[in-house]
């Protein structure tokens, strides 16, 4: 009698320990939106509720992949430049997240998009004939934003089905989460699952959601992601863009020291310079002109569609300087660029057309990331969307 009665008090304790964590995280989970919107984490983008509840009506979600990570010592970055502008990006992205993931996080998100507006930054390399990697893509899946978007109200059966058998394809190679995968299609679409599939995924699903509470929430404070303060939420009112203009022709002079791509002088040293002549016209049969990715990105724009959210492309260029010196033939860039902007207009996208930028010094940090000038053009385009958004 003593060993139940010392399990039940035990059973009493623990449960009342694991509600008051509970309630402790749900009360700190308000986060500073500059700090938690450019802070680059995979506990945060699987966190979809809590990203919900971070985003007000001056918050732009923005999806990309790794430029979040680069540059953040430029004035142009957008996590200094709207510092103290009341104007923040959820930023989502880093290596490897391209059209497909971000289609499964805007329809986990859609709900939460206050101004109705998104923005994607294309890289051109996601267009690379094979398109997204499937042990990439496996890496970056996340199961919470597929099961959102399988329960969504707002995707249509046509669209879900691309997303499923999409990902199922993409999944082959890790054969556990494949299995879940197919668990939550016979559970949520097709109608054909088993007592014992419904009462796994009920069971795993809470199991998800309280995982990535618990991980965002640890990370967050480890990380030193910023609290919530109603009085440093920062002023409305448009960046002066000529003064950034002059910091970024500055930052990148001095940065690039004269070397011949106009990159980070560091980077050409250690990076460019030792492999010149071993990638000199490494690229002369490559093209961007033909890829999955166009489909994924295709559906992207459809999810938009459904969910009444505009979004605008931001279509990046290449760095001219680099690409001339490993042979990427030109036509087959502008091919590229001719893709991205017909898509575009085919579902009455905004877009941030970059295409010219080719050879504008200091766009670019490295061979493929945002520069000094590259940000910039950047943040000034999406910070207009964002005010046209709000008819100003």
């Amino acid at each position: 009698m003593k060993k139940v009665t010392a399990f039940l008090i035990a059973l009493v304790l623990f449960i009342g320990t694991a509600a008051g964590l509970h309630m402790f995280m749900d009360r700190n989970m308000k986060f500073d939106p500059h700090s938690f919107g450019s802070w680059i984490s995979r506990y945060k983008f699987f966190a979809s509720d809590e990203m919900k509840a971070n985003m007000n009506k001056d918050t732009m979600l923005v999806l990309g992949s790794s430029e979040f990570r680069h540059g953040k010592k430029m004035s142009s970055h957008p996590a200094n430049l709207f510092e103290d502008n009341s104007f923040n990006m959820m930023m989502v992205g880093a290596g490897y997240y391209q059209s497909l993931f971000h289609t499964l996080e805007l329809t986990a998100l859609a709900e939460g998009v206050k101004n109705k507006k998104v923005v994607l930054i294309l890289s051109p390399q996601w267009f690379k004939k094979e398109g997204v990697l499937a042990p990439a893509f496996a890496s970056r899946f996340s199961e919470e934003n597929f099961i959102a978007m399988i329960r969504s109200r707002l995707i249509s059966q046509e669209t879900k089905n691309y997303i499923v058998e999409r990902s199922k394809k993409l999944l082959s190679g890790d054969p556990q989460t494949l299995s879940r995968v197919e668990r939550y299609e016979r559970v949520y679409l097709t109608g054909k699952a088993s007592f014992f599939d419904k009462q796994y995924v009920r069971f795993y699903r809470g199991f998800l959601k309280e995982k990535s509470k618990v991980g965002l929430f640890t990370m967050a404070k480890t990380r030193g992601v910023k609290e919530y303060d109603p009085k440093q939420l920062g002023r409305p009112g448009e960046p002066d863009w000529a003064a950034y203009e002059k910091m970024a022709q500055e930052e990148g002079e001095r940065a690039a020291k004269g070397n011949p791509f106009y990159v980070s002088h560091r980077v050409y040293e250690k990076q460019l310079l030792p492999n010149l002549d071993k990638k000199k016209d490494s690229k002369r049969g490559d093209s961007y002109s033909e890829s999955p990715e166009y489909d994924d990105l295709r559906c992207f724009l459809q999810v938009c569609r459904e969910t009444g959210i505009e979004p605008m492309l931001v279509l990046m260029p290449v760095n001219g300087y680099w690409y001339d010196h490993i042979g990427f033939p030109r036509k087959e860039r502008q091919q590229y660029y001719e893709n991205i902007r017909a898509l575009a207009k085919q579902y009455g996208a905004q877009l941030s057309d970059l295409g010219d930028d080719e050879y504008t010094k200091y766009f670019f940090l490295d061979k493929v990331h945002l520069g000094w000038k590259g940000w910039l053009a950047v943040n000034e385009d999406i910070y207009r969307f964002a005010a046209q958004a709000e008819g100003k």
